[in-house]
């Protein structure tokens, strides 16, 4: 008896535990956006969201201040270009749309940026996962050259 007590008592705390993180979570606006990403290359960790799937392939990309963005993979990914370019925008309410020449099949991509203390994270406008970058591995410039 004991046992189904004290699992229904971990899940309990774990899903409150969970609900006070996730209520700490906020997407970035755009002025922290553009402090964090604008003129600076940002190299992700090693998981990525590409055409839909998960790959594990680091990410890397650098936004102009202009509207321009250029990517690299760290591996050349099946049938795509290791880098490509294209254009993104930042919305007032920080919402980051992105369309690139290849990958994504060319489709405007929409997301948000989340501030966590070592990491941003970068979900899709439909809550799917597609990368973090460490704060440590953002670097002023333009690195991809």
């Amino acid at each position: 008896m004991k046992k189904p007590l004290l699992l229904i008592s971990f899940l309990g705390l774990f899903g409150l535990s969970s609900l006070s993180f996730a209520e700490t979570l906020h997407s970035m606006s755009k002025s922290q956006l553009e402090q964090a990403f604008i003129n600076k290359t940002a190299v992700s960790i090693a998981t990525d969201n590409l055409n839909g799937r998960t790959i594990n392939n680091t990410f890397s990309m650098f936004l102009d201040g202009k509207g321009n963005i250029l990517g690299r993979m760290s591996v050349k990914p099946d049938n795509e270009p290791q880098a490509d370019q294209g254009t993104y925008s930042i919305k007032s309410n920080g919402t980051l749309y992105i369309t690139w020449q290849h990958w994504d099949g060319a489709k405007k991509l929409c997301g948000h940026m989340f501030n966590t203390k070592n990491a941003y994270v970068a979900v899709d406008c439909a809550d799917i996962f597609h990368t973090a970058f460490m704060k440590e591995d953002i670097a002023l410039g333009n690195q991809l050259k």
